[in-house]
């Protein structure tokens, strides 16, 4: 019975292994990547991770949504790098209270991707940010805000 219940498992987990998609890059070891990446007088703060499908035909593409809260007169930096495994482009944004955009990874008039933008706080409150992946393409990505030194 024991030899039953052996063989079962095995298959059970070879079947659900096959079915399971791993992407060697999305998640830890793309924040460790991503975070090597900060400069000297860069300190990393937190990672936002972000995996999002594809847009649905009729639907808005999906945005990942953090709060985070910001201290008046600190530099930050917000930084974003993609999965290699995929083909969408990840786009950070920062907003205020207001809704006002107030820094992006991307720039839709020249279309060009940055890595990262710079942000110096004049007001200490909570700011969201959003992820999304350019043309609503499914991806996976890793924020990184980090605190610059002066």
């Amino acid at each position: 019975m024991k030899k039953i219940l052996y063989i079962i498992l095995i298959i059970t987990i070879f079947i659900l292994g096959k079915q399971t998609k791993t992407y060697a890059q999305c998640n830890n070891k793309l924040v460790t990547i991503c975070s090597g990446g900060l400069t000297k007088n860069a300190t990393y703060l937190k990672e936002l991770k972000v995996r999002l499908q594809a847009k649905q035909s009729g639907k808005k593409a999906p945005i990942a949504r953090y709060a985070l809260m910001l201290s008046k007169g600190t530099h930050y930096r917000l930084s974003i790098c993609n999965a290699k495994e995929f083909s969408g482009k990840a786009i950070i944004q920062l907003y205020d209270n207001n809704n006002r955009l107030l820094g992006s990874s991307y720039n839709p008039s020249t279309k060009k991707h940055y890595s990262a933008f710079d942000f110096i706080c004049n007001k200490s409150a909570v700011y969201k940010v959003l992820v999304s992946f350019e043309d609503g393409k499914e991806g996976c990505a890793v924020g990184i805000l980090s605190m610059i030194k002066n």
